[in-house]
């Protein structure tokens, strides 16, 4: 019986301790699951703090995408060489062209600015060899060999200024500036994914050079204007005078805004600004243009003189020569005439990549030649180089698909810098590199150029501020809404698809018609009322839980949060795409819907036409151009 009584103590030792073990267990898995569930949400709630704005992961290869994607064969310009050629201020009968023809008698009649809309011909020089640009950058070329063929053509090069040889130069800025060039050059249309895909050489130049991508690059409006009126002055074009021409006498020029280049003329620097399309200029299609010449170098002037002789040359081309390269050489002229002196540049070419998604794939050999030049004759030693566009494509059918529409929120642009920058201001380079991954916005690009001039150091921008220069560490909390950024243009918003049925979204589809009818509504008698037709696709901006629930911190280190706060929803953004009728125009606009009320409300920067509108509203093209996005003229001309 002995055994037996010693073995129970043992049985019941084993149990003991097994519950115990149990026990133990049990209390850690809680204790540590728990922990866990709290260190979890601590995680997560930084990497939120870290990164507010997630930039989506694009697919340079979405198949969506690249059905849309064509092979364009080279540009085919004339055959024989121009006989004229350019450098800087010189224009010279090429060696060629002699050889070919004999004794050339040319005559160079200078094209000089009367408005941004006009022009008149100037003094005319006659010359067997070479002659010096002295009125103007912008010249006919009429010339005539012994044996009686003739060549002519519009040129453009860059006179050699006097008065701003005269100017002081390096010597003269402030002691706190960068003492570097600005050469800027854009491209109208282009995505960030589109410039990779259609210019590849070109982004493998840049990544040699070490350009920085600016990968959260996020647009602030639809269209070139709300692109480059905040980057080039820092305001939107609601927070300046009016420059419509529609308002007339009670609109200003456009002279009155506060353009970055002016700061760097103030200084010394030599400024221009190159642009093409003059029909739909920048500053000239919707706005009254400039009054008075706005830079020392101002190319539109050789564009109104030369777009009526387009059609006499092969498309794209200007003789031998692509047009696009005519405004490429443009800007190296302006660096071989004036190579003592500070130069600002700002380039912005539409012609190739507006209207189509695969034609400015010809550009790419001579940006890559463009580029090469500038390194190779030492200017990219002392320039910030920028190579950037306004937004990605807006009207092909791209601009239908998921990805396209963030596309065209994150346009490309990259900041090339001088080799020797990173070692000098490492501090600054390294936060420029960091701030390629943040979202970055017009604004910022403004406060960056205008830091060139007077750098007050790197160091740590703040949440307050709307404009934040690159060379300070832009926070990772930056929100769309800290950027002011409307939740219309947010690539980094999360949307959730909505039933296209619904009875909300059906709702805000046939309002958003109404609303349209009455915006255009005083010109009825002209523009036909919109009908709803199709609704094709819906979402809801979803809200970020952790944001309306986070109270603070939880204890000293800040680490675990307090999410006990219960801040109620009282609206939401909703996104639709609509077609409507007569004209099968397509919309997409985003509404507020405030859900206490019951109400929508809709606003006109709010709302994109994604699909082109062609000559269907030339009833109001000159006197509202403000409707032709929204107005189908009932008089539709053949």
């Amino acid at each position: 019986m002995r055994p037996l009584i010693r073995s129970f103590p043992v049985r019941l030792s084993k149990i003991v301790i097994g519950c115990c073990v149990i026990v133990f267990l049990t209390v850690f898995s809680i204790i540590y699951f728990s922990d866990y569930n709290f260190r979890l949400e601590a995680e997560l709630l930084t990497d939120y703090e870290e990164q507010v704005c997630h930039q989506p992961k694009l697919d340079i290869n979405n198949t969506e995408v690249l059905r849309f994607l064509k092979n364009v064969p080279p540009l085919e310009c004339d055959d024989e060489k121009d006989w004229v050629e350019i450098e800087g201020s010189t224009v010279r009968i090429t060696a060629e062209a002699k050889k070919k023809y004999g004794n050339i008698i040319c005559q160079f009649t200078d094209v000089v600015r009367s408005s941004d809309f006009g022009t008149f011909l100037g003094h005319t020089t006659k010359t067997h060899t070479e002659s010096e640009l002295e009125e103007s950058d912008f010249f006919r070329a009429n010339c005539e060999s012994e044996s009686g063929k003739k060549w002519e053509n519009r040129m453009a090069g860059i006179r050699l200024d006097a008065d701003i040889m005269g100017r002081v130069g390096w010597e003269y800025l402030p002691s706190e500036s960068l003492k570097l060039n600005v050469l800027i050059m854009g491209f109208d249309s282009l995505s960030r994914m589109t410039f990779m895909r259609k210019l590849p050489k070109s982004y493998q130049k840049l990544q040699s050079l070490d350009a920085i991508v600016l990968e959260g690059y996020n647009i602030l409006g639809d269209g070139t204007p709300q692109a480059l009126i905040p980057l080039l002055t820092g305001k939107t074009e609601l927070e300046l005078p009016d420059t419509r021409k529609r308002m007339g006498s009670r609109a200003s020029h456009v002279n009155v805004y506060p353009f970055v280049w002016n700061d760097f003329r103030k200084f010394g620097y030599v400024t221009a600004f190159m642009e093409d399309c003059p029909n739909a200029g920048i500053f000239t299609y919707r706005l009254k243009g400039f009054h008075t010449q706005p830079t020392d170098h101002y190319m539109r002037t050789w564009y109104i003189d030369a777009v009526d002789t387009f059609n006499e040359h092969k498309p794209y081309c200007m003789g031998s020569k692509p047009r696009h390269d005519v405004m490429l050489d443009y800007a190296r002229h302006i660096f071989t005439v004036y190579k003592s002196k500070p130069k600002f540049i700002f380039g912005f070419h539409g012609e190739l990549s507006h209207d189509s998604y695969n034609l400015i794939g010809v550009a790419d050999n001579d940006l890559v030649n463009w580029l090469n030049w500038f390194e190779n004759n030492g200017h990219l030693n002392d320039t910030i180089l920028v190579l950037m566009s306004d937004h990605g494509h807006r009207f092909t059918g791209i601009r239908s698909t998921q990805q396209g529409k963030l596309e065209e929120r994150l346009p490309f642009f990259s900041f090339t810098f001088p080799s020797w920058f990173k070692n000098k201001y490492p501090e600054a380079y390294n936060n420029f590199k960091e701030n390629s991954h943040r979202l970055t916005t017009p604004f910022d690009v403004h406060k960056t150029l205008k830091s060139i001039l007077n750098f007050d150091g790197a160091g740590v921008g703040t949440l307050d501020e709307r404009a934040i220069s690159l060379f300070k560490k832009i926070p990772k909390q930056r929100s769309c809404g800290d950027a002011e950024i409307e939740p219309h243009w947010c690539a980094c918003l999360m949307w959730q698809n909505l039933d296209i049925n619904s009875k909300q979204v059906r709702r805000a589809a046939a309002e958003f018609v109404n609303f349209l009818n009455a915006y255009v509504s005083e010109y009825s008698n002209a523009c036909h009322r919109l009908e709803l037709v199709d609704i094709f696709e819906a979402a809801r901006l979803l809200p970020n839980k952790r944001v309306l629930s986070f109270k603070g911190s939880s204890d000293a280190d800040g680490h675990i949060p307090d999410l006990t706060s219960k801040i109620r929803l009282s609206d939401e953004v909703i996104q639709v795409k609509v077609s409507t009728s007569p004209g099968g125009s397509i919309f997409e606009f985003s509404t507020i819907y405030y859900l206490n009320n019951d109400r929508f409300v809709f606003q006109i920067p709010d709302v994109s036409r994604t699909n082109a509108y062609g000559n269907t509203s030339l009833c109001v093209e000159n006197n509202q151009q403000d409707l032709r996005k929204f107005c189908y003229c009932k008089n539709q001309r053949k």
